[in-house]
């Protein structure tokens, strides 16, 4: 089973996920320095926060940032990859390029999408984010907390 596909639901709406820095971390965050003195950027920090952490599609668009930044692609392509309906790439992608997250290159269907400079430039205050999410998880069932 492909990494990217294990994020699963249960029956009783449990959110299951796969922890972190095995989704992300040598993707996204190998080239940043130590995290164990992060400045936050307050403004990044609430962007990062509504964008990754909120209940509807937080790991979706988390995935779809770390997939885009291994390997650029559209969205039909992030679809089969990540194992998500179109509707729900395409909802995410939204989301990420009305908050300035992800850019868009091409004019159509087959347009690419890339990880934006505030991404790349706001890396640990990302990083802060969402291992303080990750801090309010049930480490032994791997759930978030309701």
């Amino acid at each position: 089973m492909n990494v990217d596909q294990k994020l699963v639901y249960n029956q009783n709406k449990k959110y299951y996920f796969m922890p972190f820095e095995s989704l992300c971390r040598n993707k996204i965050f190998k080239d940043v320095p130590n995290y164990e003195d992060i400045k936050v950027d307050k403004q990044m920090k609430e962007l990062f926060s509504s964008v990754f952490t909120g209940m509807g599609g937080r790991y979706t668009r988390l995935r779809i940032l770390c997939a885009i930044t291994s390997d650029p692609m559209n969205a039909m392509e992030l679809s089969k990859r990540l194992g998500l309906d179109y509707k729900t790439i395409t909802h995410s992608i939204e989301v990420l390029e009305k908050n300035n997250l992800i850019i868009r290159k091409g004019e159509g269907y087959g347009d690419l999408f890339f990880p934006s400079e505030l991404i790349s430039s706001n890396l640990p205050t990302l990083y802060h984010v969402i291992r303080k999410v990750e801090a309010k998880l049930d480490k032994s069932e791997k759930k978030y907390i309701e």
